[in-house]
């Protein structure tokens, strides 16, 4: 993966299921993934090799700590607004 990866989280929300969720975009020169915070799943992918995106999840899963924290700070009504 390159070192020049952008990670873009969402507030803390609920899936269809009702449960808590936390979604979390990666970027990274022209290549998308998507992915569930708690569960790791990757939901969506494009141009991610399969162990680049076990990567993806092994970070989701164990950085959900952290991630939690970020989706904390986000401000939905201005990241609506921009």
């Amino acid at each position: 993966m390159s070192e020049e990866m952008r990670m873009t989280v969402s507030g803390k929300v609920k899936d269809k299921n009702g449960k808590p969720a936390i979604y979390v975009t990666f970027e990274d020169e022209g290549r998308f993934a998507e992915g569930e915070a708690y569960s790791g799943e990757i939901r969506t992918s494009k141009g991610f090799s399969d162990k680049e995106l076990e990567g993806l999840r092994f970070y989701l899963l164990n950085n959900t700590l952290a991630i939690e924290k970020m989706a904390l700070e986000v401000n939905p009504m201005k990241a609506f607004l921009k």
